[in-house]
């Protein structure tokens, strides 16, 4: 007693610690929601916050859904999206400056005109023509217009996106013309290109390929390397920072012993299968299969093999004895066998009740008597079913119409719609009691032989005691080997396959992962330095890995010892070039016969007919402009040479010219030329971007 009266008499102590606790927890919330979410990133100095971003994506994402007919969005498809959302405001702000400097805007009779006047613009051509008729719906249009403020709040965020992305594209499009008028082929250069591409060469050429010197005959130096990667620079830009990882993978397979174990759990499942209860089969499937019960009919070609031939085979009632399918053992009761349709089509009149909420005012009993007075009007003719969707719908969009659905995708309509026939009409009562549902079943496809089955599936997987000793295997690995260098090395000894694989800060995947993120958001971490390897072992696709970062490439140009294995042929090729040149000028000063020429260096003499300043290829060496520039330029019978080009070295002479029997049209030419620049508009936003400064810390969130 005297220590719970010593509590209550100091009592006050515990309340003040307790309430500065309180005090010192909402003011460092505060303090926290002041400072706010870090930024998404910055594009031109413009700010993208997470909020902004974060709404941007949910709308994509909510459109997916809708347009897919699903209820949540695949990993890899939301990371797509989120990808697509960035450049999307990438491209805006960038372009939105521009238009800004340019003075370019779209005034309202310009906009009217692609509304209602004699240019109707694409995007709101394909939203408001009548699927039915093909007509442009010049009157819905007005209705959005002149109602603008009585919209619901769905209708007008879909009015104002259409309407700006309009506004957009034609500020685009003006843009794009004025670059496309700044883009053209001078007239004498045109002709100069007309009288080159109006002659033909006849040559006799010879020619020394790089294959023809061995490795062992030059030695590579680190000035070679150097004078390469100079006069290439510009051919490693790097737009994007990148991470090249090395790492090895521990795959999680079963063991022989887990393959045994699986199997006696298949046969002991089987023989309770054999016996089930129809009233508890449901009950079961979920129990014991690795796939939740489904009820849809399917056709045999849906199912696995060899699931697919037993199902040709059985018939209604029958059991499917366990067999493997892919990575799982397969068993099935097959309920039922019907003929019915891939695809169904209905339109739909909406009376909901005031239930739903909103402007809905009318009982459940209105809602009803209003249904079946509607069905018995459109059944009786006085009303055409269209007529009375107008008329009655609580929702007219699209004039009722729910579009063809694959069988099994109406939900609680579904078998009503199967068993009423084309042209039907009924009424049905929704499952959550909100109102009733007065349907027209408007298109069936042709039926299929279908099979609604009850499945077992066993996922033939590794054992929890094989995966914990994979992984234990992998952490080990990655413990004892802290250092890219140590973790190589390692490898080697112990004969792991160390793959390798380059990316960008957002990349979802690499080689061999098909969810790689949580691998490449360590890389990119900015705590991460090269030559480590991941503390953590990552879990992917049934595969532990060890990851280490082998190099790190900067926004700019990547630096010679990045690119030295790139480009060590070509280096090689340029060494081979020069022993090859110094080899032909040495024989030229021999003989200016290039018959002797070519004997001397151990070739022969190609006889080219009709060369063209405007062929592609130089006859069977392939690719070889200098040499093509080289041969239109020449003089008749003038040894030219040597000329180091793409595939080798090459000395020639031009025996003849002779007219084009197809001369080239200068005006033609340049037509074509300036119909060929207009495919550079597509790399404008690449221009903006690397002139931009572009903060992207989206790798930070996800």
């Amino acid at each position: 007693m005297g220590i719970i009266g010593s509590i209550r008499k100091h009592s006050w102590i515990a309340v003040a610690v307790v309430g500065l606790a309180i005090v010192a927890f909402i003011i460092g919330d505060l303090t926290k929601n002041n400072r706010g979410i870090p930024d998404m990133g910055k594009i031109d100095g413009n700010t993208i916050t997470y909020q902004r971003f974060n709404e941007l994506t949910e709308e994509m994402e909510n459109n997916y859904k809708r347009q897919q007919g699903v209820s949540q969005v695949p990993a890899e498809t939301e990371y797509q999206i989120r990808e697509q959302v960035w450049q999307n405001l990438v491209n805006e702000t960038l372009t939105d400056e521009q238009f800004a400097k340019l003075g370019l805007t779209v005034s309202p009779a310009e906009l009217s005109d692609m509304y209602v006047g004699t240019f109707i613009h694409p995007y709101l051509r394909q939203s408001f023509t009548d699927p039915k008729t093909g007509v442009y719906q010049v009157q819905a249009i007005q209705y959005y217009v002149d109602n603008f403020e009585d919209l619901d709040t769905a209708q007008r965020m879909e009015w104002v996106e259409l309407e700006k992305a309009v506004r957009t594209d034609r500020k685009q499009q003006k843009y794009s013309s004025l670059i496309a008028r700044g883009l053209y082929m001078p007239n004498a250069i045109a002709k100069q290109m007309s009288e080159m591409g109006s002659k033909l060469s006849n040559v006799c050429l010879t020619s020394c390929p790089f294959q023809s010197v061995s490795d062992d005959e030059i030695t590579l130096t680190e000035a070679d390397y150097q004078n390469y990667y100079n006069k290439h620079k510009a051919e490693f830009r790097l737009r994007d920072e990148m991470r090249e990882l090395d790492y090895i993978v521990y795959p999680i397979k079963p063991t022989a012993k887990d393959l045994d174990d699986i199997q006696n759990a298949v046969a002991q499942t089987w023989e309770e299968f054999q016996t089930i209860d129809p009233e508890e089969l449901t009950f079961f499937v979920n129990a014991e299969s690795d796939r939740s019960y489904d009820s849809t009919y399917r056709k045999a070609s849906e199912f696995a093999s060899p699931m697919d031939s037993a199902l040709m085979a059985a018939g209604e009632g029958s059991l499917i004895s366990p067999r493997i399918a892919g990575n799982e053992w397969l068993m099935a009761k097959v309920l039922k066998i019907a003929n019915r349709p891939d695809s169904l089509r209905a339109s739909v009149i909406y009376i909901f009740n005031d239930k739903v909420g909103g402007n809905i005012t009318r009982g459940d009993e209105q809602a009803k008597q209003l249904a079946d007075s509607v069905l018995n009007v459109v059944r009786s003719g006085a009303m055409t079913f269209e007529q009375a969707v107008e008329q009655y719908s609580d929702d007219s969009q699209n004039g009722g119409d729910m579009n063809w659905q694959l069988d099994g995708n109406f939900g609680f309509l579904n078998e009503d719609i199967i068993n009423t026939p084309e042209g039907g009409v009924f009424v049905k009562q929704h499952p959550n009691e909100v109102g009733y549902y007065v349907v027209k079943v408007t298109g069936k496809t042709a039926p299929h032989r279908k099979y609604r089955v009850a499945t077992i599936a066993r996922t033939i997987a590794a054992s929890e005691a094989t995966t914990r000793n994979i992984y234990n295997e992998a952490n080990k690995f990655a413990g004892n080997n802290r250092t890219y260098t140590a973790m190589t090395a390692a490898a080697q000894q112990e004969n792991l396959q160390v793959r390798n694989a380059m990316v960008t800060p957002m990349q979802y995947s690499m080689s061999g992962i098909s969810n790689a993120r949580s691998i490449v958001q360590w890389a990119f971490n900015d705590k991460t330095e090269v030559g480590e390897v991941a503390d953590q072992i990552f879990e992917a696709d049934d595969q532990y890995i060890v990851a280490a970062v082998k190099d790190v490439y900067k926004v700019g140009y990547a630096t010679l010892d990045q690119v030295r294995t790139m480009i060590e042929n070509q280096v090689r090729n340029e060494k081979k070039g020069e022993l090859l040149m110094a080899r032909m000028e040495e024989a030229k000063k021999a003989s200016a016969d290039i018959y002797a020429i070519a004997t001397k260096v151990n070739s022969k003499v190609d006889t080219l007919d009709s060369v063209s300043f405007n062929d592609y290829f130089l006859g069977q060496f392939g690719m070889e402009p200098k040499v093509q520039s080289a041969i239109v330029a020449a003089g008749e019978n003038t040894l030219v040479g040597p000329i180091q080009g793409a595939q080798g070295v090459y000395m020639f002479k031009v025996n003849a010219r002779v007219d084009n029997p197809t001369p080239v049209d200068a005006s033609n030419l340049r037509s074509q030329k300036e119909q060929g620049f207009m495919q550079s508009l597509r790399n404008v936003q690449q221009v903006l971007k690397d002139n931009a400064k572009v903060i992207d810390q989206r790798n930070k969130f996800f």
